[in-house]
């Protein structure tokens, strides 16, 4: 996957460093780390045998609450605290490591709470560095920052469950997060964002003046995600009910449906800076429609076009939500991290309500209640797709005053007092 990522970021060296680049896959191997924590309940609510409407009441709600601090988290994150932010994610987030030890619904649902504060203090932050990391190749930056955080939520299922058989607590997942926070914490990011606090209305000033694209970016984003928590959440009881393999049932599913998106991503950012995010979501969503519902009236399929089926429909709507908060960081790019939160925590704290319908849906329907569940939801993408289409075209000429990345002034800054010192 490395290798993947180098010979695609080679077409953008003229824009990056390597410290800049650097920084990037660092953040990709957090994203990875944290990510791959939130893919644990999906798998463990159908191996511990949680009933099905608990487990999505349960996510529904501590995703409601903890994603709503984004916003917040992405108000300190530009004022110059990313890095503390971004550490806090990572350690909040792996305290879901301990959820084999408990057994109370309660106890769950304040572990999963712990997960998704973490989430929305991780991902403002760090969404917000990517995205200044390149200039105007955004979409390439968030893109690739975002493909970490699908590798790693689509190997969470099944590397969990071979940890599960074999350990009853995953103490090597433990020690491997101990040692990033370590390396995180050490390594020179160069934040040159202000340490200051202004007012609120300076503070919601860029998100007003841009507000009626933002909200129909806000509006997607919303309809798309919520489809994808449920579609995720519902999954190993749909290749269940299809008849698939033990495999796909306890996590391959969920690897194909993840990793498919992990590698249309970065192509996908590489297509948004030339074309456009919107031209690129034009195409995406009307694909995803069809593709879904393609596959869920499929009623006998074998493990090779499951397979297939998966992995493209992964790649088609896994990349919808990163594709948008590259395009609200284009449309307000002096506050990236700001931008990030509203369209990451403040949609997903309502999408990942998601599981709830879906739980709900299912103990409506007594005939194939799953297919039928997701027959319903799948019409979010049409909502998706209308709201997508409504908002404004970016074009490099509408961002050609866009600020130049607080990172690369930084370093060339150093650089060149550096060069003073030597001379």
């Amino acid at each position: 996957m490395l290798d993947y990522i180098q010979i695609i970021s080679s077409r953008y060296k003229q824009v990056m460093s390597p410290f800049l680049l650097k920084s990037l896959i660092l953040l990709w191997v957090c994203h990875f780390c944290v990510d791959f924590f939130t893919g644990f309940w999906p798998i463990y609510k159908h191996i511990a045998g949680v009933d099905i409407a608990l487990a999505g009441l349960l996510a529904g709600l501590s995703g409601f609450i903890g994603e709503f601090f984004q916003l917040f988290f992405g108000y300190f994150s530009d004022r110059g605290y990313r890095k503390k932010i971004l550490l806090l994610g990572i350690l909040l987030s792996s305290m879901v490591l301990w959820i084999t030890k408990l057994t109370h619904p309660l106890q769950y649902f304040f572990l999963l709470l712990l997960l998704m504060i973490g989430s929305s203090a991780f991902h403002p932050a760090a969404a917000g560095l990517a995205g200044s990391l390149s200039g105007d190749k955004k979409g390439f930056s968030i893109l690739l920052f975002s493909s970490g955080g699908a590798v790693g939520l689509g190997i969470s299922q099944i590397v969990f469950s071979k940890c599960l058989a074999y350990h009853e607590f995953p103490f090597i997942l433990c020690f491997s997060v101990l040692i990033l926070l370590i390396f995180v914490a050490l390594y020179p990011f160069h934040d040159a964002s202000p340490r200051q606090t202004l007012p609120l209305r300076s503070f919601l000033k860029p998100l007003i003046n841009k507000g009626r694209p933002l909200t129909f970016l806000y509006l997607s984003q919303v309809a798309n995600y919520t489809l994808v928590t449920s579609f995720v959440f519902l999954l190993p009881e749909l290749m269940q009910s299809k008849g698939c393999s033990s495999w796909l049932c306890l996590g391959g599913g969920h690897l194909c449906f993840i990793l498919g998106s992990a590698v249309m991503m970065i192509p996908a950012g590489y297509l948004c800076d030339r074309y456009g995010q919107k031209n690129v979501l034009a195409a995406i969503l009307p694909l995803s429609l069809l593709l879904l519902y393609g596959f869920l009236f499929a009623r006998e399929i074998s493990t090779a076009i499951s397979i297939c089926s998966l992995l493209v429909l992964g790649g088609l709507m896994m990349t919808i939500n990163p594709i948008i908060v590259s395009w609200g960081n284009r449309l307000v790019p002096e506050s990236p991290s700001t931008v990030s939160s509203l369209l990451m925590g403040c949609a997903w704290c309502l999408g990942n309500l998601g599981p709830i319908w879906a739980g709900l849906l299912v103990q409506s329907f007594e005939v194939d209640p799953v297919v039928s569940s997701l027959f319903y939801l799948g019409s979010l993408l049409g909502l998706a797709l209308i709201f997508a289409l409504a908002a404004p075209h970016i074009t490099k000429e509408t961002t050609a005053e866009e600020p130049v990345s607080e990172l690369a002034v930084t370093e060339v800054l150093t650089s060149e007092n550096t060069e003073k010192k030597e001379s």
